[in-house]
């Protein structure tokens, strides 16, 4: 029973991951399943609402899938951040994203998209290496003091030249973080992209989540970052005030 769920979870993240439907065939192929193993899964999942199948044997994410997620635990994050991220976004005119942390990764849980017509776009759902994202350097910098030692990974992968993947390095640059109040990633997460972010905190002084602006580098000056830095860290304020009546701890705001 335990390696039939196992199995239904695999398909369900990797379809998540995606973003697209699947041929039977290619997700036993990614999972390294049999495809009769497939099968009697998407097969179950699909009489259950998590996955629909569409014509040519392909399936895609279900109704309840979506149910299901809307019930986590960030709910009432993005509820608080909403309103703020929209007025952020409509201030800067930058993209805004909103991300919590699982491990060592941080996951997108909301954002705003830009209007212009070169902007930066990170999906709802994505996860990257926490090292790789202004979001995720926020966040790790306003952890308890054990928090990174037990989620480090014995290698530091890097997204481009600029990622901080050396574990002394990283450990610098989150103390320079907590002394600032907020994270500065150049081209770590992507080569031509820049992003701010600061930490929604609980009460407790624990970032429950980061907030982030980015933007295209070529756009990205000294008088844009003057613009956008106090007004992450304004709206980082306000959500985290919006929380304190609920008050989240961080596990309740770590996605899964």
């Amino acid at each position: 029973m335990l390696t039939s769920l196992g199995r239904a979870l695999d398909v369900i993240e990797l379809l998540a991951r995606e973003r697209r439907p699947l041929a039977l065939g290619e997700i036993a192929a990614r999972l390294g399943m049999s495809k009769s193993s497939v099968h009697e899964v998407v097969t179950t999942l699909s009489s259950r609402g998590f996955l629909e199948r569409e014509t040519g044997g392909i399936y895609r994410l279900g109704l309840r899938a979506w149910e299901v997620g809307n019930a986590a635990s960030v709910s009432p994050l993005v509820r608080a951040a909403a309103s703020p991220m929209e007025r952020l976004a409509a201030r800067l005119n930058e993209h805004v994203v909103l991300s919590v942390l699982s491990g060592f990764e941080c996951v997108n849980v909301h954002m705003v998209d830009s209007a212009q017509a070169v902007r930066v776009y990170a999906a709802v759902g994505a996860r990257y290496p926490a090292n790789h994202a202004s979001t995720g350097l926020a966040l790790l910098a306003f952890q308890p003091d054990d928090y990174l030692e037990a989620v480090l990974p014995p290698r530091l992968s890097a997204a481009t030249e600029q990622t901080i993947n050396d574990p002394a390095e990283l450990r610098r640059e989150l103390a320079r973080i907590r002394a600032r109040g907020y994270a500065i990633n150049m081209g770590g997460w992507r080569i031509d992209v820049l992003g701010i972010a600061a930490p929604v905190m609980s009460s407790g002084g624990v970032a429950i989540a980061g907030l982030a602006v980015a933007g295209p580098r070529y756009r990205t000056n000294r008088a844009w970052m003057r613009r956008v830095v106090p007004s992450v860290l304004a709206a980082a304020e306000e959500i985290s005030e919006s929380l304190s009546s609920v008050a989240p701890t961080r596990k309740e705001m770590t996605a899964s």
